[in-house]
């Protein structure tokens, strides 16, 4: 298992497949995993990045010296210096996706494209952060993995042997990956972010991409308003919609389809 070290602290990275390098960043809940049914799909065409930021995961998660985006953003710089990269291309969904957006702003000769999800202003969120921890802490991980499977599935495999089967990968995937002591914390993190105005600074080629169905999909009043100004503010990003699907999970529901959608874009960026 890859680690590299930065300041006292172990960061974890793995690396699959060959062809583009493409960085996979998801929420703070799942990270890595929640690429797991899509990982092997794409490694078929890139050099495929999983990695988690410190204080997460797998990589060391005591939280010395305080955390923020822009920390997680300079690990992934790390991470792409231990590769030996010159660039890379980007996929973000749900947190994942501030990451992403940062990174790019940030670091834009290190970037190829940006693909991420609407996530653009974080302080709406703040009460469903509050909701997951208190779920987390009183009921455990396979309680929070069943709430947030039900919010993160199109509407027609709520209550379904699709949703079930969800529920059951991200509940192991929390025990491997998330600490209670710390859950709070993270979400904390991610609760004050507002990205709005880097947009207008990416400058590489940019997708967004999400499923339309759920309460984080694009059917989603406050989704749909925020894709807009997601758009608004990067003229010319591009829009894919995985059709039924939930939101962020569309890479759970139909990955071949949401594979497919990816590459089609990076490839259109050669």
């Amino acid at each position: 298992m890859p680690y590299l070290e930065a300041d006292g602290t172990r960061l974890w990275y793995s690396s699959t497949g060959e062809g583009e390098p493409l960085v996979l960043t998801g929420g703070f809940l799942l990270l890595h995993h929640q690429f797991d049914w899509i990982v092997d799909i794409l490694a078929g065409d890139f050099q495929v990045i999983n990695w988690n930021y410190r204080g997460s995961g797998l990589s060391d998660r005591y939280w010395a010296g305080g955390y923020s985006l822009d920390r997680y953003v300079d690990d992934l710089e790390l991470v792409r210096e231990a590769l030996g990269l010159d660039s890379v291309h980007l996929w973000g969904t749900s947190t994942g996706s501030t990451v992403t957006i940062r990174y790019a702003a940030k670091y834009p000769d290190r970037v190829r494209s940006v693909t991420s999800y609407c996530m653009l202003r974080t302080a709406a969120y703040r009460k469903a952060y509050e909701t997951f921890v208190a779920i987390g802490e009183s009921f455990g991980f396979e309680a929070l993995a069943q709430f947030l499977s039900w919010i993160g599935v199109a509407e027609h495999n709520q209550f379904t042997e699709m949703q079930n089967r969800i529920a059951v990968h991200e509940a192991e995937a929390m025990k491997e990956i998330v600490s209670l002591e710390s859950l709070a914390k993270t979400a904390e993190t991610f609760s004050h972010i507002d990205l709005a105005s880097e947009l207008e600074k990416l400058r590489v080629p940019v997708l967004l991409l999400l499923g339309d169905s759920s309460a984080i999909g694009l059917k989603n009043p406050h989704v749909a308003e925020l894709a807009r100004e997601f758009q608004e503010r990067c003229a010319h990003a591009k829009l894919a919609t995985i059709p039924d699907t939930g939101g962020t999970f569309c890479m759970y529901e139909k990955p071949e389809e949401t594979a497919r959608a990816l590459t089609e874009f990076i490839k259109s960026c050669s």
